[in-house]
């Protein structure tokens, strides 16, 4: 695996760079595209990890970016897809990226990600690719924006790691998962001494949050003709079935994973690997 470090954060006067992480074979035949939910800190694509084998033992090569290392002070989400679309746009000269000469062959994104992702097929260049979609809304309802923003306001009223509990609540669903393989992840307590850069990872979580305002990328999904699946988890909640949309026909899905709150890849991994693994073995069958 490589990795680029993020940028200074979405406060930039000038084009901000991707932080991005590369997982499998660099020659291998497909490249796939993954756009990471909102985190107040870049993982290096640790999220994507228990799942990414389903795309590595098909010939993809890997790449998961920090969605938000693209964000610029003002952006709704249709100006960080746009930003989004222009950088993953095959360009022929190779100079623009890892994905810059020919369009990827999966599309994946996990939450805001999974917006910007859906957000994309609007463009021509995204034709022919396949689209997987981890908790990624296609349309923000009262509910989702209410909770959302409740969470985003607690960074600039009650801190960061105030925030953070919140956020965790949410994302876990309402109950243990009997399959998770991990426990939560671990929350500072309040009044503990905080990390030099919470200021900023505060405000990447409040302005990604936001971004999902209102969202609605309805009209590119049902107007996307190719490979499509949506995989959610049944007691998410933040991220809904009734978020979802797809277009007609047999070639868009959607799959909700039992007992799995909004991160079903971290609450039933193997559940959701086969799940991928099913989407992706289509071609072959």
């Amino acid at each position: 695996m490589t990795s680029r470090p993020p940028g200074p954060g979405p406060a930039l006067a000038t084009a901000p760079a991707p932080a991005l992480a590369v997982l499998g074979d660099a020659d291998a035949p497909r490249h796939a595209v993954v756009l990471a939910p909102v985190m107040p800190r870049w993982d290096h694509g640790s999220f994507f990890h228990r799942v990414a084998g389903p795309l590595l033992t098909t010939g993809h090569r890997v790449t998961v970016y920090d969605t938000l290392s693209l964000l610029c002070d003002g952006d709704d989400l249709k100006a960080l897809a746009d930003r989004w679309a222009r950088h993953l746009a095959p360009h022929g000269d190779g100079a623009h990226g890892p994905s810059s000469v020919t369009a990827p062959d999966l599309l994946v994104g996990n939450a805001l990600g999974g917006a910007v992702v859906q957000a994309l097929l609007a463009h021509e260049w995204t034709r022919h690719a396949r689209v997987l979609l981890l908790s990624g809304p296609t349309v923000a309802d009262d509910e989702l924006d209410t909770k959302l923003e409740r969470i985003a306001a607690a960074v600039e009223a009650q801190g960061l790691s105030s925030a953070l509990r919140l956020l965790d609540e949410a994302v876990r669903g309402p109950g243990p998962r009997p399959g998770a393989t991990t426990p939560p992840r671990a929350v500072p307590d309040a009044g503990q001494p905080g990390r030099p850069d919470d200021e900023l990872a505060g405000r990447r979580l409040s302005a990604g949050l936001r971004l999902l305002h209102e969202a609605d990328v309805r009209g590119p999904v049902r107007d996307f003709a190719g490979d499509l699946l949506h995989v959610y988890g049944e007691e998410s909640l933040l991220v809904q079935r009734r978020h979802l949309v797809t277009g007609a026909g047999p070639r868009h899905q959607l799959v909700g994973v039992p007992r799995a709150g909004m991160r079903p890849h971290a609450d039933r991994p193997a559940l959701t690997r086969d799940t991928i693994t099913r989407f992706l073995g289509a071609e072959h069958s």
